[in-house]
């Protein structure tokens, strides 16, 4: 407690970075908020009633060493993308400055005007950005090394991520202050919270945070917490060091970065939790204080298996030329010597579809010239049988009515060349939030120049062969498809429009040497 003369002040944290407090409240009640203070459980505790999916886990995992073989560039680059997303948005969840899907994708992929748009939020944002990007380097390295975490270690984690921020604002009996924050020492005062529905929630008392900081330490280095999953050893860090909120500022961005130190050792990139997380990472932490400790690392594992996956993506839209240089080469050729319904299940299926239909219209008028004709339309055919896993199914339909997404792409004369490919669309039976709604690509062995009207009419009534192009859970669809499966099905058409110019190069050769 903090005297401002005559009046006893009560601080606050409200909501995650923002300060707020109660006035003239008496001294005794802040006893008893420091008497209602729960600890954190020890590590055993948290192991005995809390779990893993291994199985998406490993699954996951595995898509990402298949990978492994990209260039170290190519994976540094990923990486990059996924630490710049997540370094931006952990000020943006503390209120600090506001974020939004577009200005996060900028920032993180450092476009041409990612610089521009950063200074336009503001000359104290961009200091902020770089001292939390630093924060997670900070924790990379901790990582690499393979030191046990230490409270001299937290400490200078605090003092890193809240480098350029030099005061917190409290609400006193006289209006809001501005207080100095002190980084890298524990608070002096108490940092209560009062949480969104107006309850008051107890963190560490004052004179107990040393302590309890230290009996983190010593779970944080027990063999128990060594030999668990990184998810698990995730989880328990962030949620430990929230309980004790050692700080008096900055406490949601010291435990997502220590919890990345965890996801580092594991995956060599840290657990990417946007803004447009909160209020679900806000909900599994409370979920979390009433005892259900399962719901936070579920939480955890979903946004560490959203980051694998960016990555993943990322590495695959970099493989091969770049777009321009596809885009470059054909240009050239015209150049002398250059728990759901059924039908809620439908309806997340078709967002997809119409997902990645935009993703390609997006980069058909974003980059393609006057030397291409491209199409992203639905087609529909009858009596056309397609084949898919036991667990999934066609979109409920007209019988026999089989729905493509068709994607068309042609050069001009005089290289006149022309290739489609058709993607058909797959949801699940029994459907379960992390159920995948997937995308096939179906194939058809004719020829590619001509009707490809006349040439699918052909294929009505026979079997097509398929292969898996593009999956996105139930929960990033429902109710609407989330950012990060926005940014992954963007690099999705990118890879299809760049294979599909590459293909289409040696067509168009020999249509301008006259050879068709």
């Amino acid at each position: 407690m903090e005297s401002w003369g005559t009046v006893n002040v009560l601080s606050y944290h409200l909501p995650e970075g923002k300060i707020g407090v109660t006035m003239s409240e008496p001294e005794t009640n802040i006893h008893l908020l420091d008497a209602a203070y729960k600890p954190f459980p020890t590590f055993g505790e948290w192991l005995s009633r809390t779990s893993v999916d291994t199985v998406r886990w490993d699954r996951y995992s595995a898509a990402l060493r298949e990978r492994s073989e990209a260039s170290p560039e190519t994976l540094r680059r990923a990486r990059e993308i996924v630490k710049r997303a997540a370094a931006l948005d952990t000020g943006a969840i503390e209120g600090l400055y506001e974020v939004d899907r577009g200005f996060t994708y900028t920032v993180a992929f450092e476009t041409a005007a990612w610089e521009v748009e950063l200074a336009k939020k503001g000359e104290n944002v961009r200091p902020l950005f770089e001292a939390q990007l630093h924060a997670y380097d900070y924790v990379l390295d901790l990582a690499t090394k393979a030191e046990p975490i230490s409270e001299a270690a937290i400490r200078v984690l605090h003092e890193v991520v809240c480098r350029a921020q030099a005061t917190y604002r409290v609400m006193t009996a006289v209006g809001p202050q501005e207080h100095e924050l002190t980084k890298g020492r524990y608070k002096v005062l108490p940092n209560h919270v009062r949480t969104r529905d107006g309850v008051d929630h107890s963190y560490a008392p004052v004179d107990v945070t040393p302590m309890e900081m230290a009996r983190l330490v010593s779970e944080l280095r027990s063999e128990a917490f060594l030999a668990a999953h990184p998810v698990l050893q995730a989880a328990y860090a962030h949620y430990a060091l929230v309980v004790i909120h050692p700080f008096a500022d900055g406490n949601g961005r010291v435990a997502r970065a220590l919890a990345s130190a965890f996801t580092y050792r594991a995956i060599s990139m840290p657990i990417m939790v946007l803004s447009e997380h909160k209020n679900a990472y806000l909900d599994s932490l409370e979920a979390a204080d009433r005892g259900d400790l399962k719901a936070f690392v579920d939480f955890m594992l979903a946004r560490a298996l959203d980051t694998i996956m960016l990555v993943k993506e990322s590495v695959l839209a970099a493989e091969g030329p770049a777009l321009e240089e596809g885009i470059a080469a054909i240009n050239g050729l015209f150049v002398t010597k250059g728990g759901y319904t059924q039908e809620q299940v439908d309806n997340a299926g078709y967002q997809l579809f119409e997902l990645i239909q935009g993703e390609l219209q997006r980069i058909i008028a974003k980059f393609l010239g006057s030397n291409f004709r491209a199409n992203a339309a639905p087609l529909v055919l009858r009596g056309s049988r397609i084949f898919g896993e036991p667990s999934h199914r066609l979109p409920t339909g007209d019988e026999g009515e089989l729905r493509l997404l068709h994607f068309e792409i042609s050069s001009s004369p005089p290289a006149c060349a022309r290739l489609f490919r058709n993607y058909a669309l797959f949801v699940p039976i029994d459907a379960a939030r992390d159920d995948e709604v997937k995308l096939v690509r179906v194939f058809e062995e004719a020829s590619q120049i001509g009707d490809q009207m006349s040439r699918l009419n052909q294929l009505v009534g026979f079997p097509m062969r398929t292969e898996m192009a593009f999956s996105a859970r139930l929960d990033e669809l429902v109710p609407s498809p989330s950012g990060v499966l926005q940014l992954r099905a963007g690099l999705f058409a990118e890879r299809v429009v760049r294979e599909m110019l590459a293909e289409l190069k040696p067509l168009a050769e020999k249509a301008l040497r006259g050879e068709w």
